[in-house]
């Protein structure tokens, strides 16, 4: 009965019942299979033992009509008895079997996620996802690139209008990593080392571990918007604001539909800049730029963009090209 045993085994307390139920209809069928079906004939010797099956008279008519009916009758009574039964109570049980194997696989993707977490992650967001640094990937930079804490990122991106879904925002970041800093590919699709199932696995683990808590906004007390700008924002745009893993900002002005003629535009392109700070950005295939909303204050921010204003520049580059050339963000950043 490998069928009752899984029933049994997924059932959980609300399935004992109906396996109960089902037993009673198990032991009904039976009684018929010996009372009134072929089971009866082995009790009294056997009928033609020595005569090959293919040679043995038939049963005769009044037979057939009487106790051959009455036996087909009784063992299509039984069977509906036991498919009226088993039917509904499998339809009843099979969705908790189903729901507890489900928990069973997610419990042991979470175990391989945290072995595989502790090989391949662990090194530069922290043992225990609270963050850490990485080596920079310039040989000529020597400070460290920070790497962010995963303890929280469900709560970090909980209102982000840049990601809608945080599972797939993780999985697509360890597939393809972020292109110019220290996150490598992890996926094989993308030239890394893990299958797209301990990927799973990983996620599986950084979303178990999550403990919601968001670190204190950064205080603003009187700090320039060259300080803030060199803390937050040179690592990806460069420290002349030249860019780097992010696009260029020395006529971010410009591209944001700033006119010097027009002092409407000023104040546009300015809120235009504030909002992306505030909200962040996320282009396929390239490093995200984060929202710095509960990160530093407002104020803080308006002092990056003060800072921003003070060294733009009209008519140079656009967006991503950086030497001349350009790069893949420049029509995503132009038509921003």
């Amino acid at each position: 009965m490998p069928e009752l045993m899984i029933l049994a085994e997924g059932g959980g307390s609300g399935g004992n019942v109906p396996v109960v139920i089902l037993l009673a209809a198990l032991a009904t069928f039976a009684i018929a299979y010996v009372i009134v079906g072929p089971g009866r004939q082995r009790r009294g010797p056997k009928r033609h033992g020595d005569i090959p099956l293919a040679m043995r008279p038939y049963h005769s008519d009044e037979e057939l009509e009487t106790t051959g009916m009455e036996r087909a009758m009784s063992w299509g009574v039984a069977l509906a008895v036991f498919a009226s039964l088993f039917v509904p109570l499998y339809w009843l049980i099979e969705p908790e079997r189903i729901n507890n194997r489900v928990d069973d696989f997610y419990e042991q993707d979470v175990q391989a996620g945290r072995a595989l977490f502790a090989e391949a992650c662990a090194s530069c967001h922290g043992t225990n996802l609270e963050g850490g640094s990485a080596p920079h990937p310039s040989p000529d930079v020597d400070a460290p690139w920070p790497a962010p804490a995963l303890d929280n990122i469900v709560a970090r991106y909980q209102d982000s209008e840049i990601v809608d879904d945080v599972h797939e925002f993780i999985m697509l970041t360890l597939i393809h990593g972020r292109a110019g800093t220290p996150m490598n590919a992890f996926g094989v699709a993308s030239g890394g080392l893990y299958s797209d199932q301990q990927l799973e696995a990983i996620t599986a683990y950084i979303l178990s571990v999550q403990t919601g808590q968001l670190p204190e906004v950064e205080a603003f007390v009187g700090r320039s918007g060259d300080d803030l700008f060199d803390q937050h924002c040179a690592r990806c745009h460069g420290p002349q604001a030249e860019g780097y893993v992010g696009p260029q900002l020395i006529n971010v002005f410009e591209r944001y539909g700033w006119d010097p003629e027009d002092e409407a535009s000023l104040e546009q392109a300015r809120a235009a800049i504030l909002d992306t700070l505030r909200v962040g950005r996320n282009v396929p295939g390239e490093a995200p730029m984060p929202s710095y909303e509960g990160v530093i204050t407002e104020e803080a921010m308006v002092a990056i963009v003060d800072y921003l204003e003070s060294f733009q520049q009209t008519g140079g580059p656009r967006a991503g090209q950086i030497g001349g050339e350009p790069t893949a963000s420049d029509d995503e950043e132009t038509s921003s």
